[in-house]
């Protein structure tokens, strides 16, 4: 038994690392059409799916984690396909509130691969990344059926893979802002396009309604795809107070005549607009106030300001939107503990890096910085980074050769006081493989 396990686990392994290999021989990305003949040749037909479609560029993650949560709360079954990971690719693909087992990982990853010299009859190259994974999710669920899909889009949402799906049961919109530029456009009406992509004929759209510019465009979209558009903002709730980490509201049913209590396990404000986003999409598919409430309550989301040891948070902010959502979480939490702020951070080198530490030493006066190395290729060498820090800082800056060691001088530098780590999942997740593995919640 314990040699099968082994077995099963390089399997896994060398599954992932080819999976890692794959922007090497994918040279393009495939249309939405190309990617529905690929789903017709693995036999894959969504007729009997229930799909909630979920886009936007900020609390996409969040969103579904509330939904499943509720869908777990009421008692459906569900498989839920989301991006990036922090730790294991396993995290991509979750059934029943669960990561997908080894046996169905390998089995979806298996099938695909025996589909990719059909893929070629066709005029298609070799699936690029995002699509091998999307590709994989559908085999699993047609493998393994639930009673609803939740279906994050990567990048955008009208030219991403997953907009094959073609009758979604509805489409969820969260916040939308600038990132992703060079694919998506330089305005938040253009990247809101993209994103408004994922609307269908008829199909009800719930969608975040905190920004003008973006709403417009949805609003537009919805009115010429015939969809019922539910918008959800301040006023789609009242008496929002925080109570310790956890932030608490009367949420307002969709008919408005009825307001229930919503305890969100999260000490985020942006969390109110995302927590309503789920609530309003569970109302449309029929499930009641009371049991969306208790999944609400009971939601987990890994890195979204997440306190993971005493005084100590991780946020996922990476982009100018999920910055200023930072920002405004660090002055509630700051000001609610009477506490003063540290900084853990590192970056992409495909950010804006130098506009967001221009906007975190701005709006935050910090008591000291400290820069971190990533394992990731993709990470900005930390002597630039913190050489940018240092232009807007005033503050000490540290630079730190790995997650672990900056985690652990920075506790130290902070003693007291809150540390707040932020700036790139990649750093999240090293983080948190740290705390999990060194025994640092003490």
């Amino acid at each position: 038994m314990e040699d099968m396990m082994k077995e099963q686990n390089a399997a896994v392994n060398e599954a992932a690392e080819y999976l890692d290999q794959i922007p090497k021989f994918s040279k393009e990305k495939h249309t939405v059409e190309t990617v529905r003949e690929m789903l017709k040749i693995l036999g894959i037909s969504q007729e009997d799916m229930k799909i909630v479609h979920i886009a936007g560029t900020n609390g996409k993650g969040s969103v579904c984690a509330f939904l499943s949560s509720i869908l777990r709360e009421s008692g459906h079954s569900f498989a839920v396909f989301t991006s990036p990971h922090l730790l294991s690719i396993r995290e991509r693909f979750a059934f029943n509130g669960r990561d997908v087992e080894d046996e169905l990982f390998l089995f979806a990853f298996r099938k695909v691969c025996d589909a990719l010299e059909a893929f070629g009859e066709i005029g298609a190259g070799h699936p690029s990344y995002f699509e091998f994974l999307f590709l994989m999710f559908m085999v699993m669920v047609k493998e393994s059926p639930c009673d609803y899909v939740i279906l994050e889009t990567g990048l955008g949402g009208r030219l991403d893979a997953t907009n094959c799906v073609e009758h979604p049961l509805a489409a969820v919109i969260t916040s939308v802002s600038l990132d992703h530029m060079e694919y998506l456009g330089d305005t938040v009406s253009k990247i809101a396009g993209e994103k408004a992509g994922i609307i269908k004929a008829g199909v009800p759209v719930i969608f975040d309604n905190t920004s003008a510019e973006a709403s417009s465009v949805i609003r537009a979209k919805a009115e010429e795809m015939g969809s019922r558009a539910w918008p959800v903002d301040n006023t789609s709730y009242s008496g929002l107070e925080l109570d310790g980490d956890h932030l608490k509201l009367l949420a307002k049913n969709k008919d408005g005549d009825r307001e229930y209590r919503l305890d969100i396990p999260f000490a985020a404000e942006y969390q109110a607009v995302n927590s309503m986003l789920a609530f309003r999409t569970a109302e449309l598919m029929g499930i009641g106030g009371d049991v969306i409430c208790r999944g609400i309550g009971q939601a987990v989301w890994p890195g979204r300001m997440e306190q993971i040891m005493k005084d100590v948070y991780l946020d996922g902010a990476h982009n100018p939107g999920g910055i200023a959502a930072f920002l405004e979480a660090v002055r509630d939490v700051t000001g609610r503990r009477e506490k003063e702020p540290y900084l853990l951070f590192a970056a992409v080198a495909d950010k804006d890096y130098r506009s967001m530490a221009e906007a975190i030493c701005r709006e935050i006066p910090w008591r000291g910085i400290g820069i971190a190395r990533m394992k990731n290729s993709r990470g900005l060498d930390t002597e630039k980074l913190a050489g940018i820090f240092r232009d807007f800082a005033d503050c000490p800056v540290w630079e730190y050769e790995d997650a672990g060691t900056a985690l652990h001088e920075m506790r130290k530098a902070a003693g007291e006081q809150l540390l707040f780590c932020a700036g790139s999942l990649y750093l999240i997740g090293e983080l948190r493989e740290c705390n999990s593995s060194d025994g640092l919640s003490s």
